[in-house]
């Protein structure tokens, strides 16, 4: 890989501007050597290539301009280039195609690769699929609380939408986890507050992620589920805020509880990355 890094004195670019802002984060702590560290020029490439898909609006299945373009853009190394193009390509940001037609390609933020990232960290950290779970029953009361009270139209329609499909899902069909599951995924991006979106989303996914990995989803629901959804969503829908925060709160601590009850030695596990 090439590790070049920028060290001139002329002024620096306009991109390269925009991306010196961007610090890179400690290893679970921070010395004073890691914050005078050089910032690798494929970093301020990435950087660089991010702030242009958020201010020309790239959609995902959008294409990054050609390597050739960027080379000269840039004036670097194509090794610095596609450092930076691997670095997005790892965050999920952009999927990198061969052949004709191919080449970098935006994706949509998908809340899976964020849960994999945190699950990375979290697993240096050492916690366990208890604290996992603790978060979120702490979190997703106040994010049923949120979705009442943001009355986002579209919003409310993707609820609605979401409790028509689970309530057409019998139980032993394979979709009815899923449709369970897409409730909470739909109630997680409700709130109106982008950062609390994601990362509740974020935690759901991972939390599902663990939970298919270990076999043990069937354990997680019962034929009460559906039903208890639809007081969560009608309290949510008619903008019943203590209601649905209560509603919600008995829901995830039964069901959570449930979990750690029954599988004390999934719950004792260190998250894994992945």
């Amino acid at each position: 890989m090439d590790h070049e890094v920028e060290s001139r004195d002329v002024p620096m670019s306009a991109d390269e501007a925009a991306v010196s802002r961007v610090m890179p984060m400690g290893f679970l702590t921070t010395t004073q050597g890691q914050l005078s560290r050089p910032v690798k020029t494929s970093e301020r490439i990435a950087a660089a290539l991010v702030e242009d898909v958020i201010r020309e609006g790239l959609q995902p299945g959008d294409r990054l301009p050609n390597e050739a373009a960027m080379v000269e853009r840039f004036r670097v190394g194509k090794g610095s280039l596609r450092e930076a193009l691997r670095i997005l390509e790892v965050y999920g940001l952009i999927s990198l195609k061969s052949g004709p037609g191919g080449g970098p390609i935006v994706q949509a933020v998908d809340p899976r690769e964020v849960g994999r990232t945190f699950s990375l960290y979290l697993s240096l950290r050492g916690a366990t699929i208890t604290e996992l779970i603790e978060t979120r029953m702490f979190i997703e009361p106040m994010v049923a609380r949120l979705g009442a009270q943001n009355r986002d139209p579209r919003a409310l329609k993707r609820l609605e939408k979401a409790l028509e499909v689970e309530a057409a899902v019998s139980e032993g069909d394979n979709r009815y986890v899923q449709a369970a599951n897409d409730f909470h995924y739909v109630v997680a991006s409700m709130t109106g507050n982008s950062v609390f979106d994601l990362v509740a989303t974020a935690l759901k996914e991972l939390y599902t992620t663990k939970v298919v990995e270990a076999g043990i989803t069937a354990t997680t629901v019962q034929k009460t589920i559906c039903a208890e959804h639809r007081e969560i969503g009608k309290a949510i829908l008619d903008g019943e805020a203590d209601e649905a925060e209560r509603l919600m709160r008995e829901h995830m601590a039964f069901y959570l509880g449930r979990l750690k009850d029954t599988n004390p030695a999934f719950t004792a596990l260190r998250i894994s990355w992945g």
